[in-house]
C-alpha cells in the first residue's frame, strides 16, 4: 500500500519456495525511493495471524557499522600494547641495570 492505496501493478511477486525446516515462503517487492518509505505498509494475510497486519519500512539495521568499528577498536589497542611490550623489551635490553658481580666478589 502507498498512502492507504493498493499498488498492484507496481508489485513484482516472488513463487512460493520451500525453507529449511519444512515451511513454505512467498515473498513481494516494490520498487521505492528512501524518501517515500514513510508512505509505503505492506499488509500481510497468514493463518498465524489473528487478523491481517499492516507493517510498515524498517529503518536500517547499524549492526554491521557497529560491529566493523568494534572489530577496529580491538586491533588498535591490540597494535598499541603489542607496540608498547615491544617498545619496553627492546629499551630493557640496552639499559645498564643489575649485572653480574665481578669475580672477585663472587662467593664471599
Amino acid at each position: 500500500l502507498k498512502d492507504g492505496e493498493v499498488r498492484d501493478g507496481e508489485t513484482e511477486r516472488g513463487s512460493i519456495a520451500p525453507n529449511s525446516d519444512g515451511t513454505y515462503y512467498t515473498w513481494a517487492s516494490i520498487e521505492a525511493r528512501p524518501q517515500d518509505k514513510d508512505k509505503y505498509r505492506c499488509r500481510v494475510e497468514h493463518a498465524s495471524l489473528l487478523e491481517p497486519g499492516l507493517f510498515a519500512w524498517e529503518p536500517d539495521s547499524n549492526l554491521f557499522t557497529i560491529v566493523l568499528a568494534v572489530a577496529v577498536a580491538i586491533l588498535a589497542v591490540t597494535v598499541i600494547v603489542a607496540g608498547v611490550a615491544f617498545w619496553k623489551y627492546k629499551s630493557g635490553k640496552n639499559m645498564k641495570g643489575y649485572g653480574m658481580a665481578p669475580r672477585e666478589y663472587q662467593g664471599q
